[in-house]
């Protein structure tokens, strides 16, 4: 297997001729966007509640920052999807027993989108931590993250950088789950700010901020990142 590492440059290229052309542009195949100088930011929207033992101690998941990774085997033609949650990859430290490999979500994934622009991750291990922090718990905290129809967009004026799924939550026996709106890049941003005021645009998710000025977001009062406003694909 290698990594696809002419993301970045077809991501670039495309985004760019955009600006001279008015056609559609052919589709590009699956591109998920995995440079290495920003990470993916992730909003997650509780589907079902809670149920099982131990949860009043378990806090539920409102976002995280993202590692996700595409990685090829042209000869095969197949193609492997990573997704890392940083969140559970700090835990990794208080487990001595966890491989790295144990940290991160890797699933089957198409190598072509379908009439959608939607290319599909499938048959994800059960990323987990059994994490033992001494005198910051009371107990260890055995925590797994299970994706599942995980759909990332990829289309020439958006190639792969707004990615969607399902996630199963479970810490200490207690179960929840989520459906995951993310997208590239990781961005900060002030809720504070008039999002109106163009002198605020840099930092409430506009124009300057570094993600795509045709994408819907609002900066998230909860996580002060920037959020797809809508299901994915947001766009405006």
């Amino acid at each position: 297997m290698r990594k696809s590492i002419l993301s970045t440059v077809v991501a670039v290229g495309l985004a760019g001729s955009l600006t001279a052309c008015n056609f559609e542009q052919p589709s590009a195949g699956c591109i998920v966007q995995d440079a290495s100088f920003a990470l993916w930011w992730a909003k997650y929207d509780m589907t079902e509640a809670p149920t099982g033992t131990d949860c009043a101690a378990s806090e539920p998941l409102v976002g995280d920052r993202m590692g996700i990774w595409k990685f090829a085997d042209p000869v095969a033609n197949t193609a492997k999807l990573v997704i890392r949650p940083l969140g559970l990859a700090a835990l990794g430290q208080y487990d001595a027993t966890n491989t790295f490999d144990g940290l991160q979500a890797t699933g089957n994934l198409t190598t072509t989108t379908d009439a959608n622009d939607f290319c599909t991750a499938s048959e994800f291990n059960t990323a987990g931590v059994n994490a033992n922090q001494g005198v910051f718990a009371s107990a260890p905290e055995k925590i797994t993250y299970q994706f599942a129809n995980v759909r990332v967009y990829s289309n020439p004026g958006a190639p792969g950088t707004q990615l969607t799924g399902e996630l199963t939550y479970t810490n200490n026996n207690c179960t929840s789950k989520y459906v995951v709106r993310a997208v590239w890049p990781a961005t900060p941003c002030d809720p504070t700010l008039d999002p109106s005021d163009e002198a605020n645009f840099v930092d409430t998710c506009g124009p300057g901020s570094g993600i795509n000025p045709d994408f819907a977001l609002v900066c998230d009062a909860e996580t002060e990142f920037c959020t797809p406003a809508k299901a994915i694909p947001s766009f405006k």
